[in-house]
């Protein structure tokens, strides 16, 4: 193999890494936005996406009033009804504290698909701690760059039914237990 055929994207490939935590959010934010929310599409015509990271450009309310900036808001146009918040998290950012202050007021806005993104390998631990403080997340998903790019897989769980069908063992793997 070559390197002309390993490596697909050099400009990629030569992207200084981030310096700190702040500055490798902002560029997983606006690169999962990228990715995942290029909106709008031929199947969602009326859906835009905002990205609240470095600035706010559409903040949300709760049932309450209070003021929310998730990472990625999706609305559907015209009238901004809210339909989607993700909020992007770094390795540093998964933990109890974090989840109470951020995850737990966007998964209760109401008629909202709430999805969360963690770097690879605290899937497991963003699971238990939604599962503990009873936090309701429409999808779960893990991020990482590699050579290529930023690379996104969904840990959601499975439908119910598939789920009945699989062995124990497997059901727990996948439930990040």
């Amino acid at each position: 193999m070559t390197i002309d055929t390993r490596w697909t994207d050099v400009d990629k490939m030569l992207e200084p890494a981030p310096k700190s935590r702040e500055e490798l959010h902002l560029r997983a934010v606006q690169d999962i936005a990228k990715a995942r929310f290029e909106l709008p599409t031929p199947e969602l015509p009326s859906y835009r996406a905002f990205v609240n990271v470095p600035q706010v450009t559409l903040p949300v309310k709760d049932e309450q009033g209070n003021e929310l900036t998730p990472d990625i808001v999706v609305v559907d146009t015209p009238g901004n009804i809210l339909k989607m918040v993700a909020q992007v998290e770094t390795g540093d950012t998964v933990t109890e504290e974090r989840a109470k202050s951020a995850w737990l007021p966007y998964c209760r806005l109401p008629d909202v698909a709430f999805y969360l993104y963690v770097p690879v390998g605290y899937g497991g631990a963003a699971k238990r701690i939604c599962r503990r403080l009873g936090i309701d997340v429409y999808g779960f998903r893990t991020w990482r760059y590699v050579p290529q790019g930023l690379e996104i897989n969904d840990i959601s769980e499975p439908p119910g039914i598939m789920a009945a069908l699989m062995p124990p063992i497997v059901r727990k793997i996948l439930r990040g237990v």
